[in-house]
């Protein structure tokens, strides 16, 4: 074999391995491309959901916080509406038991015994004070369960975002309010009423300056304390076990139906187990 011949064989060996080479090259080129494409594709998709689910997340969070800012608006309303009406009830209160307060006070001046005197004098100011105590009490429990059911207010509109159905926790919150705002009213009609010494009804069959007059005038007042004293307390329990213990039940019930929902404290938003 020529030299020349040797050479040309050896040339087209290198000419066919060169194109092949290009070949593989330009075919590796076009793999990458594509897979680069597909990356790119794919990149571009994880970002736009990305940028789905902050938006998502972002609308979650305007909705929760407009929802949180009404629901306190709505609660400081009450609460103010309740105070006013409180103050309102214990003023007319006031002006009504104002002459009654008068005559007690001369009544108990018949009282000879100076110890005795001011203990009755005590007791006679004493039950006003205390529906005064008990009626802000429960309005400042009322208060609290307000608060309560406006965390559970939140705790469902999270819930909601997340996909969960909190039908039967909205209807709950809807019968706490309603609870809460019976048991204010009832309140408010608790502290207009007068516990006052009704004197009118204390008599006696001599005069008080002589010791059976003392004694009956005691024994009088003794009796008419007694009974306010019952009259009270029976109105104030009567108002703790009724409305005050709905109001109760009916937030713990929105609290306990609120639990039922299947991971209810769980915050993640749904869209996340996509985007993974």
């Amino acid at each position: 074999m020529g030299l020349f011949k040797t050479i040309g064989i050896v040339g087209g060996i290198a000419g066919t391995l060169l194109s092949a080479s290009v070949a593989f090259a330009e075919s590796n080129d076009s793999a990458i491309t594509a897979t680069t494409t597909r990356n790119v594709k794919v990149e571009t998709a994880r970002e736009k959901n990305k940028v789905k689910i902050e938006t998502a997340r972002e609308e979650a969070r305007t909705k929760i916080e407009t929802s949180r800012e009404e629901a306190k608006t709505r609660m400081e309303t009450k609460r103010e509406e309740a105070k006013q009406k409180m103050e309102t009830a214990r003023e007319e209160a006031k002006s009504r038991i104002e002459a009654k307060r008068e005559e007690a006070k001369q009544r108990l001046a018949d009282i000879r015994d100076k110890t005795k005197q001011k203990l009755a004098e005590k007791l006679a100011n004493q039950f006003e004070e205390l529906n005064k105590k008990w009626t802000d009490n429960f309005i400042k429990q009322l208060d609290h369960y307000g608060a309560v059911l406006l965390k559970i207010q939140e705790r469902s509109d999270i819930a909601s975002t997340n996909g969960k159905d909190v039908t039967a926790v909205s209807a709950s919150i809807k019968s706490a309010n309603t609870a809460i705002d019976s048991a204010r009213t009832a309140v408010v009609a608790q502290a207009s009423k007068t516990y006052t010494l009704d004197t009118s009804s204390v008599t006696t069959s001599t005069a008080t300056t002589t010791s059976r007059g003392q004694d009956e005038l005691i024994k009088g007042l003794r009796t008419q304390f007694q009974s306010l004293h019952k009259a009270l307390f029976n109105d104030l329990k009567a108002l703790r076990d009724g409305t005050m213990k709905d109001a109760r039940s009916a937030v713990q019930s929105a609290l306990q139906t609120l639990s039922k929902i299947p991971k209810v404290d769980d915050d993640s938003d749904s869209t996340d187990d996509s985007a993974q």
